[in-house]
């Protein structure tokens, strides 16, 4: 039985990010727990720390697939606490991740706590714009900031948000976002004219 166990662990090890769908669990698990449903305006925060299993090749500071990594936990506990996963899952829909921009302004060294906030700061009808921050806990920085586009699939902002607070309260579009939006159409007229 011992060994039959230790395959199938192992088996999943190998096949599937365990640690990833461990980690969401455990993320969306506390804030059901011990974080309050928020409105559609209301940023989240969720808590990390810098260990070894998140460093880069010089063994200081956290590399940049930790970054991205961390923003999924981050977007999935927001999605959680306004209600946006549930309105998802009522109607078979998907937010898929289609465009994301990283500032690094300043390294998360070893073994520093840092949170992340979450933010939606922009919506049209089938794309919502989310703005999430890494701050380490000694100092206050804000050490990289992220501006992510997420794709509604088989789902509109309007459905997404019913019975979500503050919904009815849609934001300018920041200039960034503007800016951000121009550089993507860019980039993707010159992919057009090579295919």
């Amino acid at each position: 039985m011992y060994c039959i166990v230790v395959t199938i662990v192992a088996l999943a090890y190998i096949f599937w990010d365990v640690n990833y769908f461990l980690r969401v669990a455990f993320t969306i698990g506390i804030g059901r727990l011990f974080h309050k449903k928020c409105g559609i305006n209301d940023s989240t925060t969720i808590y990390g720390f810098c260990t070894t299993q998140d460093v880069d090749i010089f063994l200081r500071h956290m590399n940049n697939a930790r970054y991205v990594r961390e923003l999924d936990f981050a977007r999935f506990h927001f999605y959680d606490r306004t209600g946006i996963y549930t309105n998802i899952k009522a109607v078979d829909g998907h937010a898929l991740q289609g465009a994301s921009s990283i500032r690094y302004r300043r390294t998360i060294p070893i073994f520093s706590p840092y949170k992340v906030e979450t933010k939606l700061v922009y919506w049209e009808d089938k794309t919502l714009f989310i703005e999430q921050k890494f701050i380490t806990l000694n100092d206050g920085f804000v050490r990289a900031i992220v501006l992510s586009r997420q794709n509604l699939l088989n789902v509109d902002a309007a459905a997404l948000f019913k019975g979500i607070p503050g919904a009815d309260q849609k934001p300018e579009c920041p200039e960034e976002i503007k800016h951000w939006l121009q550089s993507i159409e860019v980039s993707s007229a010159k992919l057009r004219k090579k295919d």
